[in-house]
């Protein structure tokens, strides 16, 4: 095993998924601090200020003492957590009875196995040096509805990613109702979309 110490900015649960295919289901949180794009509006505060270097020892039984009610399903997530989710991670908290389920920005494949890969990009706030990658393995894609979200977005990234489940999620800020409206015009004009809402927010778990 690696004495590699990962960024971790904070664990929590048992709690619920919120969004996606797995919404409703129990989870618990692995965040990592760190992340190689700067979305404007971003909800996630992930700076590695009050971050804390964990090994995936302590990561992994950190993980067991949070998942009191053995669902042994924990999100991974960020910042972007491809930064610093590696095989010895991997196999430690696969090794543990977890299923991992990880958020991706898409610009970089998980270098660890994973279960389920949820693939959220946000390709229009790169910097020139950062293009979403081919190798990226999906299991559901899930966009952010703003004043920017179109058809030829919806196609464009439906056509790169070949997975079962294609999400459309508002995004929650002083617009909310607009962008709602605005996911649900889309998904009656491309039927394979489904509407993804933040419910851990709705329902105010953490």
């Amino acid at each position: 095993m690696s004495d590699r110490r990962y960024l971790v900015k904070e664990m929590f649960g048992p709690t619920l998924q919120g969004e996606g295919a797995h919404a409703g289901t129990a989870v618990v949180f692995l965040r990592f601090a760190a992340c190689n794009l700067e979305c404007p509006g971003c909800d996630t505060d992930f700076s590695p200020e009050t971050a804390v270097r964990m090994t995936a020892d302590q990561i992994v039984a950190r993980l067991l003492e949070l998942d009191t009610g053995t669902a042994r399903r924990v999100v991974v997530t960020g910042g972007e957590p491809t930064l610093q989710w590696d095989e010895d991670l991997s196999l430690a908290v696969r090794g543990a009875g977890f299923r991992v389920h990880m958020e991706s920005n898409g610009t970089r494949a998980p270098q660890g196995k994973v279960d389920w890969l949820t693939v959220s990009p946000k390709s229009q706030y790169h910097p020139a040096s950062i293009a979403l990658a081919d190798d990226v393995p999906a299991s559901e894609l899930k966009l952010i509805v703003d004043d920017a979200t179109n058809l030829e977005w919806l196609d464009k990234h439906a056509a790169r990613y070949r997975c079962e489940h294609y999400f459309l999620q508002p995004w929650m800020d002083g617009h909310y109702d607009a962008h709602l409206q605005k996911a649900i015009a889309l998904i009656h004009q491309r039927p394979q979309w489904r509407l993804s809402l933040q419910t851990h927010k709705i329902i105010n778990v953490p």
